[in-house]
């Protein structure tokens, strides 16, 4: 695995576990300013996709209209897991439609941003999986 792939692969796994970590640690009232909860899980959710999306496209040959939806998909399906598992009663935290459809919303938002910003992601692997020797290679020659 280059360290490219490596590096995102590392990111997709914090990132996942921050979120879920977040989304589970059980909250005092008052703790998250009224009204930033949808938000909050709509930026999130739209980091998750982002970054799976920009996994995934490292891992498939293409990514097709039928892989893109199978992402927010899986990520919306994500959301759906984590609000019920916020009803568990030790959690102190409370499903919600509302945030699971910031979640879903916010997965569109992360693949279609993937899709904004492919190419130059594409030219910085590029670059970054160069040894040494090529990009000095690519650089122009210092005058003498």
């Amino acid at each position: 695995m280059h360290r490219y792939q490596l590096l995102i692969r590392t990111l997709l796994i914090l990132y996942w576990i921050v979120l879920f970590t977040a989304t589970h640690v059980p909250l005092k009232k008052g703790t998250i300013p009224q009204g930033t909860d949808v938000p909050l899980h709509f930026i999130a959710y739209a980091g998750l996709a982002f970054i799976l999306t920009w996994w995934l496209s490292l891992k498939w040959d293409r990514l097709t209209f039928k892989r893109l939806l199978l992402i927010v998909a899986g990520v919306s399906l994500f959301g759906i897991v984590d609000e019920l598992l916020q009803g568990i009663p030790v959690l102190q935290r409370e499903p919600s439609v509302k945030d699971w459809t910031a979640d879903t919303l916010g997965a569109i938002l992360g693949v279609v941003l993937f899709l904004i910003v492919s190419k130059p992601l594409e030219v910085l692997k590029q670059r970054l999986q160069q040894t040494p020797d090529q990009q000095q290679s690519d650089s122009p020659d210092e005058p003498g």
